[in-house]
């Protein structure tokens, strides 16, 4: 149950970067990502300790790349 309720939240923190009017078509489909990401772990009954750390892995740097980029 408290899996459930900590990645729900990280979704909702998520869409309300994502809504923000200061955030770029590249950071909007990194965040998307990203909430694709948390979904495929979430549909998993009990991920494993390393698909866990992969899916950290593949968000974090998605959203760093994308909002780090100084182009």
């Amino acid at each position: 149950m408290k899996k459930r309720r900590d990645l729900r939240a990280c979704i909702s923190l998520l869409r309300e970067v994502q809504s923000g009017g200061d955030v770029n078509l590249k950071q909007k489909q990194a965040v998307d990502k990203a909430i694709d990401e948390i979904k495929r772990i979430w549909r998993k009954s009990n991920p494993k300790r390393h698909e866990v750390y992969s899916s950290v892995r593949t968000i974090t740097e998605e959203l760093i790349r994308a909002f780090l980029d100084c182009d």
